[in-house]
């Protein structure tokens, strides 16, 4: 190949590759410290905020799923002002395009008065989501539609930043948990943001927060998550069995059961105070004991085990139901010993609350077995603790020391003996007191 070719075809790659970098020309740049971000803005201090709001961003993402940085496509931040001849231009707007070397990320933000951070940081975060989503699938055919993240995704790690105030969405947790009014599973996962107004985004907000921790709580949830959001552009129509697929344990069978009893944990919004094993005994077995009134207007005490019986009552299942919500407040700040057992008499409560005794009998049993065994770990452990503290104290009670004094005294009542011998022990004895 002749030198003048060579030179052409030089210039052509380095185009090619400085396309996408070089956009918007004309305009000065910031480069972020991991040099994914490049932003691209007339004033130096709005290109430096977006450069820290971009890379904390990530680093949150990259906490949140346990991964390292590895970046592979920069995205380009194109920070422009509102025009008069376009006042409808949308306030964000992510172009994904693939040229011919991989992909191109492009995030055009108009910057005005309405412009809010929570705002910009969704569209980032929904960039750099599918840059990890996109990042090792270079041979996508050109015209391919890209899949983007699902909503409740990026609203909850949003939501799990630092900084937010999880109180918030705790109680907005609880009053629907009171009201048995739990969002389902499917709907959470289908939700679309856009045509929501502003309470039911506050509430589609706190649901996505309790999915996401639901989900990073699970057995290996971080690598399954990653994983989740690696496997995206090649999901099913069906979001919600993609997610069961990427998390069996938790969500291949009972999700509802699953998903309501996480729902009730993280409203609590006291739940760093758990309950001891003695008073979560206590209030198991007030919410096992509950009264339903019979047609006659009598009131009588029935138990799980006396299903049997309650259940030719019409009153029975409006009363199951409401020791069932007793029941996941509980399961919140249950002693660690005791949760799975509030977990099994909860799901005992809505299969007879729903009509269903199959195997039921068999479960019980298992229950009251299983309840057994914890308290007599129990009884173990309080004695031995008692045991220890009675061995290792450091001071006298004072409980003998009338029977010390009274030893002491007829001790001394005794004649001593003055040999040689005798005079050198009580000397020493006389030395250690």
């Amino acid at each position: 190949m002749s030198a003048p070719c060579r030179t052409f075809l030089f210039l052509a790659i380095v185009s090619c590759l400085t396309a996408g970098a070089a956009f918007p020309a004309g305009k000065p740049r910031s480069t972020s410290a991991s040099r994914q971000f490049l932003v691209y803005g007339d004033e130096v201090s709005v290109r430096g905020a977006m450069c820290d709001l971009a890379e904390r961003t990530k680093a949150n993402l990259l906490r949140l799923l346990d991964l390292r940085d590895n970046w592979k496509t920069p995205l380009i931040i194109n920070l422009d002002y509102p025009r008069a001849n376009f006042p409808d231009a949308p306030a964000g707007q992510l172009d994904v395009s693939q040229l011919g070397y991989g992909l191109k990320l492009q995030l055009n933000l108009f910057v005005d008065g309405e412009l809010k951070g929570r705002a910009v940081q969704r569209e980032l975060l929904r960039a750099i989501l599918i840059e990890m989503m996109y990042r090792d699938r270079g041979n996508i055919a050109a015209g391919t539609p890209y899949v983007a993240p699902p909503d409740w995704l990026v609203d909850g790690v949003l939501e799990l930043q630092p900084g937010h105030d999880s109180d918030v969405d705790a109680r907005l947790l609880q009053t629907i948990v009171a009201s048995n009014r739990i969002m389902p599973l499917d709907d959470v996962v289908r939700q679309r943001r856009p045509p929501l107004d502003a309470a039911s985004r506050k509430l589609d907000d706190a649901c996505a927060m309790a999915l996401l921790q639901f989900l990073l709580d699970s057995p290996g949830g971080r690598q399954k998550l990653a994983q989740f959001i690696v496997d995206l552009p090649a999901a099913p129509n069906d979001a919600l069995a993609d997610l069961r697929a990427h998390f069996p344990e938790t969500l291949g069978q009972s999700p509802r059961r699953w998903w309501t009893l996480s729902v009730a944990h993280l409203s609590a919004t006291d739940r760093y105070e758990m309950l001891s094993a003695a008073d979560t005994a206590a209030r198991l077995d007030r919410l096992l004991r509950f009264s339903i009134t019979a047609p006659d207007g009598t009131s009588h005490d029935y138990s799980l085990g006396d299903y049997e019986t309650f259940r030719k009552l019409p009153a029975h299942r409006a009363v199951l139901r409401q020791v069932s919500q007793q029941l996941q407040l509980l399961s919140a700040r249950a002693h660690p010993s005791y949760r799975s057992l509030v977990q099994e008499d909860y799901g005992l409560a809505e299969l007879l609350a729903r009509g269903k005794t199959r195997k039921v009998r068999a479960r019980l049993e298992r229950v009251a077995s299983y309840r057994e065994v914890i308290e007599h770990q129990a009884r173990e452990i309080d004695d031995y603790l008692n045991w220890y503290e009675a061995t290792q104290t450091k001071a006298m009670s004072g409980a003998f020391s009338q029977l010390l004094e009274t030893a002491r005294a007829a001790d001394e009542a005794q004649p001593r003996r003055r040999d040689p011998i005798s005079v050198y022990l009580d000397s020493i004895e006389m030395e250690m007191n």
